[in-house]
């Protein structure tokens, strides 16, 4: 069977190390986009961010941002939405503000980027991105996903435990060993996030390759009809996965495009 869509992650997959896709993964991908194969980031990035680096390629894509909360077809129209209860949003921008973290809080139609201090692109911020030193101004009533990054043993992590019955908690690292904690309504993920794109584009999940580098890219692999591991990826990723390709580095996003497509 013809796979027809691909479902990849974006940082550590397709995004090397100084945040740029290569020029090898950039050829492939305009080229299946080419054949008719639906493109689509699947990310922990709000929708904006993760289309970005497809349309400076000049690819019009299919996306399942926020960590599978925002589901969108071509063109951008949204297929599945899945906002965090409204009774959270109080509490984690507190939270967020009180522990000093930098985080990201998505809504469908803009990005809160928060940290202690603005940085030097602030002033330059394109109008779907707010960078912001607190977030009790923040207009956040249909909240989409929070990716917080922090030291693993920071002891304000606990406060979220309450919460952990309520909410999806998906963990990762980032280059600099930082963990990355996003966090999406009860049973939202990548994996949810793949079925409702394959639903809305009439897709048998079994024609679609997922590749991903970490466990949170472990839901859509279960769902995709091949699952595919960059050579970086996490143990668990390598684990799940049903093939493997070259690391990030080194183009496996092309070479997984090449023996697949």
């Amino acid at each position: 069977m013809p796979y027809r869509t691909l479902a990849l992650d974006l940082d550590g997959t397709l995004m090397n190390s100084e945040g740029k896709v290569g020029a090898r993964d950039a050829a492939a991908l305009t080229s299946l986009a080419a054949r008719g194969v639906v493109v689509a980031p699947a990310t922990a990035r709000w929708y904006q961010a993760a289309v970005r680096p497809f349309e400076r390629l000049g690819l019009h894509t299919a996306a399942i941002a926020s960590a599978g909360a925002d589901v969108r077809a071509e063109g951008g129209e949204v297929v599945a939405s899945a906002p965090l209860p409204p009774v959270f949003i109080p509490f984690v921008s507190d939270l967020c503000d009180r522990a000093g973290w930098t985080a990201t809080l998505s809504t469908p139609d803009l990005a809160y980027s928060r940290a202690d201090h603005l940085p030097p692109w602030a002033a330059n911020a394109p109008e779907w991105l707010a960078p912001v030193t607190h977030l009790r101004d923040a207009d956040l009533g249909t909240l989409l996903s929070v990716l917080i990054e922090a030291p693993a043993e920071d002891a304000f992590l606990a406060e979220l435990d309450r919460w952990r019955d309520r909410l999806t908690f998906s963990s990762a690292l980032s280059y600099a060993g930082a963990l990355l904690l996003t966090l999406t309504a009860r049973g939202v993920d990548k994996g949810s996030g793949l079925q409702a794109l394959c639903a809305a584009t009439g897709i048998d999940p079994s024609e679609v390759v997922a590749i991903g580098d970490s466990e949170v890219d472990t839901p859509m692999f279960r769902v995709a009809g091949c699952a595919v591991a960059v050579g970086n990826a996490t143990p668990e990723a390598l684990a799940a996965a049903s093939l493997v390709v070259a690391s990030v580095e080194d183009g496996g996003v092309a070479e997984a495009i090449e023996r697949l497509f």
